[in-house]
């Protein structure tokens, strides 16, 4: 009674924690979509001194987000509420992501098997299966080893779990910045036009901005460009318009457009100085450009969740 009275407080301070995750650290209100994990094989059993690799199923390709893993598993010994530690690491690839040394999630002793990570683009963009690697080192073979409970594991402390366990992936939604590849800002000669990569990690809305300067002494003078958005050499959408610090009056340059899952790679900026004079400063971020005219702008990528 008092391993399950504390596995009951283990509960409620898990909800507690899930309840304040969701209020606090989803910043901006960005939407979150998410995606149920199982694993390969499960329920696994792994014997003492011994070591087994299993991939987790669901998580996506090229996605920015959260993985939360509840794991839980069984001492095969004959005496009642034993609980082994084992060595639990997540893989993509080859690369080591996070270990913990840690019992079931059920079990009293801590720390348990709850595995957060955050994935960030140069992660999610990588190859190789993601994956759990666990290594029993302890005097018990385990079994039931899984990332969430299946019908069959009738163990009443698992069953006594107030907060059911959850593994998921969540992806992260919000609007993340949009930056051109190469040296920036980027000038262009009169009459001339260049083209400039910018990458496309994930399926979502594209929106565009963009500012430049006139080579010139005289200020204020705002001349237009023409800028082509281009996958695989082919143009998706284009504008004719002026630097987003141009007087009110004048056209901006702002394009959206959607990218599919099957657009994914190096987009180009097709950029045609049309005008007599040399422009300066092209860029579709604020960056360092130090006119206080300038506002403080992004060009963003929204991922498309659903």
């Amino acid at each position: 009674m008092k391993e399950l009275a504390s596995t009951f407080l283990r509960t409620i301070i898990h909800a507690c924690a899930v309840l304040g995750l969701f209020a606090f650290a989803t910043p901006n209100n960005a939407l979150a979509s998410r995606i149920n994990l199982t694993l390969q094989g499960a329920p696994v059993t792994v014997l003492k001194q011994n070591v087994v690799t299993k991939r987790i199923n669901g998580i996506p390709t090229n996605t920015v987000g959260r993985i939360q893993l509840d794991i839980k598993w069984h001492a095969m010994t004959l005496v009642p509420m034993v609980f082994n530690k084992l060595k639990v690491e997540l893989l993509h690839g080859s690369n080591v992501l996070l270990t913990k040394e840690c019992y079931s999630v059920h079990s009293p002793n801590t720390p348990r098997c709850e595995l957060i990570a955050g994935v960030e683009q140069a992660e999610a963009s990588a190859s190789g299966d993601w994956k759990l690697r666990i290594t029993n080192n302890s005097d018990h073979d385990a079994n039931g080893f899984n990332i969430l409970k299946e019908a069959t594991d009738l163990n009443p402390a698992v069953i006594a779990m107030i907060v059911p366990m959850e593994s998921y992936f969540e992806a992260d939604c919000s609007a993340r910045s949009l930056r051109l590849i190469g040296p920036t800002p980027v000038a262009i000669g009169p009459g001339a036009t260049t083209e400039i990569p910018f990458p496309i990690n994930a399926a979502g809305e594209i929106h565009i901005k963009a500012k430049w300067h006139t080579d010139t002494i005289i200020p204020n003078v705002f001349k237009p460009l023409k800028v082509d958005v281009l996958f695989n050499g082919a143009v998706i959408r284009s504008d004719f318009g002026y630097s987003i610090h141009a007087d009110a009056k004048l056209s901006k340059v702002d394009i959206r457009l959607n990218a599919s899952a099957n657009q994914l790679g190096s987009w180009r900026l097709r950029v045609t100085n049309n005008n007599e004079t040399r422009i300066t400063g092209f860029d579709v971020e604020k960056g360092n450009d130090a006119n206080p005219f300038v506002p403080n702008f992004k060009s963003t990528l929204t991922p498309s969740c659903n």
